[in-house]
């Protein structure tokens, strides 16, 4: 009998004859349902996050987030089944990490800067939930990544009428966004939305997509940030294994377009400046004050590296608590001026993953890793699952793969583990898991109906051990453990 096992089989429908053939499963098109109200709401509150627009607006006083916010906990509640979220491993180890950083809170070296860290993390994952809770469909998750999408192209074109410079590097006036680095991460993490789009659209609906992504490109230049590009040449490398050849030469092509406009229009210091990734060599077609800048930055490498060593001593000073959320750089300046008597500036751990560890110990590391690492799989289990039975699902799980492994590589150098940046990836991330697998389930459904409950004729005649028989099954029981899913033949065998 052809036939796919699924753990939950579905009724058999009455029995078909030879000669009517299998119809393939037609995934529903896209656009023939549309997103809830409140979960419009939801990719409200999303674009916001994202594009920090109310940073410097003159309406941010109404604090509008905090509305959204209360409405949406008021839609979750309404929506009952809060246990429902638990069955999500990646919700399970987010959890983990807020409850373990409440619980380093009362061991801090000092409490009274460690406390708006502990509350803006349990907000941060409040609102992980809420995504989690109200996003249930495909469409709405569609619909939500679309508002990323926006809010990060949002973010770049404040930067043109709301921006300032910092030492030759251009970020947004205020907020989250101020900082050149956070700012450049985040255009960087919003392409593969964009690709996103633009793979889900007809032939304008892409050009419109890629001349978007322009200016996010153009802003993340004048950011100058160095950790932002080494996360694009990883966003690009990952993107560059998966795309057939046709697109690879399109990857291509735009990066020589890229590279060939950074080199002609950036000015003198941010080309320099890139180039130091590579050589510490200065240039001498800098004016003075730009070689000034120069140096600054090569010691800030050499400081970043000093900083990694410093955080990491200490989280084996303070393995089980660490030392307290959020109040790395005071406890490193201290241990500096305490040392040599002089402590500098007061800079964070500028690496995530040693902020995490230092600051919660090595139970913080390990829940905060655990969170990033299951994304990432679901991410990837998603794209490979889905990529033969519905190619439309497929895509988001290639491209949140992709902006979760530019993610990985980036926070390397940031110290971004308490905010609104991660809770939102990581819900997005979780949400497509979810109804991906829904999506897929009722497919595998559909497919197993169609299925012919005809004699085997082998049953009477013993059929040969062939060697394409063989390579089938192989192939079917690797698909089957590699997730990538099967799809039966079209029509049964006469």
């Amino acid at each position: 009998m052809n036939a796919i096992a699924t753990r939950n089989r579905a009724p058999w429908p009455a029995r078909k004859t030879a000669d009517q053939p299998l119809q393939p499963f037609q995934p529903e098109i896209q656009g023939a349902e549309r997103s809830s109200f409140i979960v419009k709401l939801v990719a409200l509150y999303v674009f916001l996050l994202s594009s920090r627009v109310l940073d410097v607006s003159r309406i941010a006083l109404l604090h509008i987030p905090l509305i959204l916010l209360g409405l949406l906990v008021i839609a979750a509640l309404a929506k009952g089944d809060l246990k429902y979220a638990l069955r999500s491993k990646i919700t399970r180890s987010f959890l983990a990490l807020n409850v373990w950083v409440c619980i380093c809170f009362p061991f801090s070296r000092w409490r009274g800067g460690s406390l708006p860290y502990v509350v803006t993390s349990v907000e941060s994952f409040a609102v992980y939930l809420l995504m989690f809770q109200l996003v249930r469909t495909v469409t709405d998750w569609r619909t939500v990544a679309k508002a990323y999408a926006l809010g990060v192209l949002g973010g770049a074109i404040l930067s043109f009428f709301f921006g300032q410079s910092i030492e030759g590097r251009v970020s947004v006036v205020a907020g989250s966004l101020a900082d050149p680095n956070e700012f450049a991460l985040r255009l960087v993490l919003g392409l593969p939305f964009w690709w996103y789009l633009a793979s889900q659209s007809r032939a304008f609906g892409k050009i419109v997509c890629f001349a978007l992504t322009v200016p996010i490109f153009v802003s993340f230049a004048r950011a100058g940030s160095r950790s932002a590009l080494v996360a694009l040449l990883v966003l690009f490398a990952m993107m560059f294994l998966f795309v057939n050849v046709k697109q690879k030469a399109l990857m291509i092509i735009v990066a020589v377009v890229g590279l060939a406009a950074g080199m002609a229009l950036l000015p003198s210091y941010l080309k320099v400046r890139f180039t130091t990734l590579f050589t510490t060599e200065e240039a001498t077609q800098l004016t003075a004050d730009e070689r000034m800048r120069l140096g600054g930055d090569i010691e800030s490498s050499e400081t970043r590296e000093m900083l990694l060593w410093q955080a990491i001593r200490m989280t084996w000073e303070h393995p089980i608590v660490g030392i307290g959320p959020g109040v790395f750089g005071d406890v490193a300046w201290n241990e500096r001026k305490a040392s040599s008597g002089v402590g500098g500036n007061l800079l964070v751990s500028h690496n995530t993953y040693t902020q995490m560890s230092s600051e919660t110990g090595i139970p913080g590391f390990l829940c905060f890793t655990a969170t990033l690492l299951l994304s990432i799989k679901y991410a990837l289990s998603d794209y490979r699952r889905n990529r033969e039975i519905n190619p439309a699902v497929a895509r988001s799980g290639l491209y949140m793969f992709v902006c979760l492994i530019g993610l990985a590589v980036g926070i390397f150098f940031l110290s971004v583990g308490y905010g609104m940046f991660l809770p939102v990836l990581f819900g997005l991330a979780a949400t497509l898991h979810r109804t991906a697998g829904l999506e897929a389930g009722k497919i595998e459904d559909s497919i197993t109906a169609q299925q012919v409950d005809l004699p085997d004729p082998a049953a009477a005649e013993p059929r040969a051990k062939t060697r394409n028989n063989l390579l089938n099954g192989r192939r079917v029981r690797f698909g089957r453990f590699a997730g990538r899913g099967i799809v039966p033949s079209r029509s049964r065998p006469s």
